[in-house]
């Protein structure tokens, strides 16, 4: 099973974003544009197969408990993509993060041959390195966080700026995966 894994709550009361010059938002990112991305490949019709799940969470802000029920429905053999943002520095349009496993990160980069990343096997982000990962990561190899970069601040105290082509990279690279995982 592909399992995409997005928190869907956040510690902010006020939402508000803004598009600016250059493809570039800015507001509250965390997680509003991770659900974003993962909706952008959702309703694009290329991830509508048996073999994938998605799971909009709660709990990441506080205790991970949606994370945790989602952990005991998961196979040791199941793939995971954690999708939110990240501080990392990059150039790149996404960084995929805490990829330890060489055989996953092999399938990723063929997968996602052409499309701009960065692949880590731990977590560079300045602002918090712990996430749903560190919870999947307990019954599964198989386990990545796929994030989109914001600047401009600490993502979790207000608003942040991020471009609105990493969202849309995100989604292409979630519906790669989806349709190369029947060759992992």
């Amino acid at each position: 099973m592909l399992v995409i894994s997005c928190h869907s709550d956040t510690g902010f009361r006020q939402h508000a974003m803004r598009r600016l010059e250059h493809g570039m938002l800015e507001g509250h990112m965390d997680n509003f544009v991770g659900v974003h991305a993962v909706m952008l490949a959702y309703f694009s019709g290329r991830l509508h197969q048996p073999y994938i799940r998605i799971e909009l969470t709660y709990g990441e802000e506080t205790d991970m408990a949606g994370a945790y029920e989602v952990l005991d429905t998961l196979y040791k053999q199941d793939v995971v993509l954690v999708v939110d943002v990240t501080g990392t520095p990059t150039e790149a349009d996404f960084v995929i993060e805490k990829c330890r496993n060489q055989e996953m990160q092999r399938f990723l980069w063929d997968a996602l041959s052409g499309l701009a990343f960065d692949m880590y096997d731990d977590c560079p982000d300045p602002i918090a390195d712990s996430d749903e990962t560190d919870v999947y990561d307990e019954k599964c190899p198989y386990v990545c966080f796929l994030g989109i970069p914001c600047l401009g601040g600490d993502y979790n105290e207000g608003p942040v700026r991020c471009r609105q082509k990493s969202i849309e990279q995100i989604a292409e690279a979630l519906c790669r995966i989806a349709e190369a995982f029947p060759r992992f």
